[in-house]
């Protein structure tokens, strides 16, 4: 960005973007083991993007990102882990959407009914 660092501008708080930060540090703790060994991580935490509003997207909202490692792993297990997931939080009516995002594969959208 051409200017120079500075700790006071590093010090200000930023609103997050996205929750990627998390999931590359899970790979790269798993990365360093030495035995591999299955692992499940999940962050869920507030975001924000500064991007067009319509009736399916907000400014600010929850993101779910997870990291499952293991061998011989399908896309039914990551469907049955989201399953999961949701029914721990009480919702259990999901439909699942094949999505794409350019670091992850694969990636689902998952849309629920929640009543109340």
């Amino acid at each position: 960005y051409r200017y120079e660092w500075k700790v006071e501008e590093a010090r200000k708080n930023l609103l997050r973007t996205h929750t990627t930060s998390a999931s590359a540090r899970a790979l790269f703790q798993l990365a360093r083991q030495e035995k591999f060994t299955p692992v499940k991580y999940f962050s869920i935490d507030r975001v924000f993007r500064n991007e067009s509003l319509d009736a399916t997207h907000l400014a600010e909202f929850h993101q779910v990102e997870g990291v499952v490692a293991d061998r011989g792993l399908t896309l039914g297990h990551l469907m049955g882990t989201l399953r999961q997931f949701f029914a721990k939080l009480g919702i259990s009516q999901l439909r699942f959407k094949p999505a794409y995002n350019p670091y992850t594969e694969p990636s689902m959208e998952v849309f629920s009914y929640h009543e109340g």
